[in-house]
């Protein structure tokens, strides 16, 4: 399995493991992917863009929109994405999001 393959699998799986969030009609920085249905990608992706917009300066939304995006075979978009998460990841300074900075970095390797 190439690198390609194998990050749109580890995609998918987290993805699915991902569709069990709860609703919360609060636009939190931590819910681009709750409620995503598999054939609702695009509806998604609109939901992950109000989070974005809501949350400009957090990386967790655009972290997230990274994987619906690559699970929308969008590379680039996703690759922007999660560019712009390190970023604000780096500009926070913050040191307690260690799992956050090792999913981004892992992320942004796909994109090299």
């Amino acid at each position: 399995m190439g690198k390609g393959q194998l990050t749109k699998a580890i995609g998918v799986g987290m993805g699915l493991v991902i569709l069990g969030a709860c609703r919360s009609s609060h636009l939190e920085a931590d819910s681009c992917l709750a409620d995503v249905e598999a054939n609702a990608l695009d509806r998604a992706l609109q939901r992950c863009n109000r989070v974005v917009k809501a949350h400009p300066q957090d990386p967790r939304p655009r972290n997230d929109r990274f994987l619906l995006h690559t699970l929308l075979q969008n590379k680039d978009a996703a690759c922007q994405d999660i560019d712009q998460a390190a970023a604000l990841l780096q500009a926070s300074g913050a040191k307690s999001h260690n799992d956050l900075r090792a999913e981004i970095l892992v992320r942004a390797d796909s994109c090299r």
